[in-house]
């Protein structure tokens, strides 16, 4: 598993998840060759494999996906445990909390 930058309130948000069950909201930074444009297609894939593999490791789904190809970026929900997986995959290269519950 490569380390990746992970937003501390996002790690904050799993934690609290980790105990009552709940969903977590995030933005996935995928990724791609430093300086190249991202390329819709291949953006897509990435998310793609990243969450089928996240998915078979854990045996769960994700709550909602909306991939934002031209930014080569995600946002997912779910449970702890599958962004939890979904975080260890190669294709995401950052992760913030999509909302700051401070």
């Amino acid at each position: 598993m490569v380390e990746q930058p992970t937003d501390p309130e996002l790690l904050r948000q799993l934690d609290d998840a980790r105990a009552s069950g709940g969903t977590v909201e995030a933005v996935l930074r995928l990724e791609r060759q430093p300086g190249e444009r991202p390329v819709p297609s291949v953006v897509r894939d990435q998310a793609d494999r990243a969450i089928r593999r996240a998915t078979e490791a854990c045996g769960e789904t994700p709550a909602d996906v909306h991939v934002m190809a031209n930014m080569a970026t995600a946002y997912v929900a779910g449970t702890e445990k599958f962004l939890r997986e979904l975080l260890a995959q190669p294709e995401v290269a950052s992760a913030v909390a999509n909302e700051s519950r401070a």
